[in-house]
């Protein structure tokens, strides 16, 4: 299912840039861009939208403030050079609070927040969507083996694929769900479902074994512990 989304800011720089990351997004739909909230207002009227990038300050009516006017408000990323309404938008349970200049990276993770679908409300999310080649490529977590920081790329081993992509392992380690990945090594991030075997040194995922760093050694044992019999 894609979702239909709509650009809403009086700066045409910045809704360039919005559009630039949206467009390898296959999930998502460009349905309109807008300069100002009555804009908005009235496409929205013709127009299904899920999913709204929306700034703050802007002519006649302010971000927020349309928020609140809407009935039944689409989901919300705010995008605002300002910080002193993040408090006011997250109350509105807006999806997440972007300040400009938004990095590619960081764009990324806030769309991953719309784009995971849990399979419970209070479970982790099925996948996420990482960028390989130009393109988002959904990937199941349940397909993950581990995954490789490398000087200035990330390759993710699967099953039956290694993806590269160039982003950092921190920030995978951020949009990835913690009860089912951990960071074993500064190197690496692990799938604890496909642990085969385990010493205090070392992880045995699939036919590779994954060193255990110092710093990570107590805190992966306490949470292996979880699982044993």
């Amino acid at each position: 299912m894609r979702l239909n989304c709509l650009i809403v800011d009086d700066e045409p720089i910045a809704q360039e840039i919005l559009e630039r990351y949206i467009e390898p997004f296959d999930q998502i739909n460009l349905v309109g861009k807008c300069l100002n909230a009555i804009e908005a207002s009235q496409l929205i009227q013709q127009q299904a939208v899920d999913l709204i990038f929306l700034d703050i300050e802007m002519p006649y009516l302010d971000g927020l403030s349309f928020v609140k006017s809407l009935e039944h408000p689409p989901k919300v990323i705010i995008t605002t050079a300002n910080r002193e309404y993040a408090l006011e938008g997250y109350e509105l349970n807006v999806v997440d609070y972007l300040l400009k200049p938004i990095s590619q990276e960081r764009f990324l993770k806030a769309v991953n927040r719309v784009l995971t679908k849990p399979t419970h409300p209070e479970k982790s999310p099925l996948y996420v969507y990482l960028k390989v080649d130009m393109k988002m490529v959904q990937v199941f977590l349940d397909e993950i083996l581990y995954i490789q920081g490398l000087s200035n790329y990330v390759r993710v081993f699967c099953e039956k694929r290694t993806l590269i992509t160039y982003q950092k392992l921190s920030h995978l380690e951020e949009i990835l769900p913690e009860d089912v990945f951990f960071r074993s090594h500064r190197s690496y991030i692990v799938n604890l479902t496909k642990i085969k075997s385990y010493t205090s040194q070392d992880l045995e995922v699939g036919e590779t074994e994954i060193p255990v760093g110092g710093n990570h050694r107590e805190a992966l044992i306490r949470v292996l512990a979880k699982f044993q019999a």
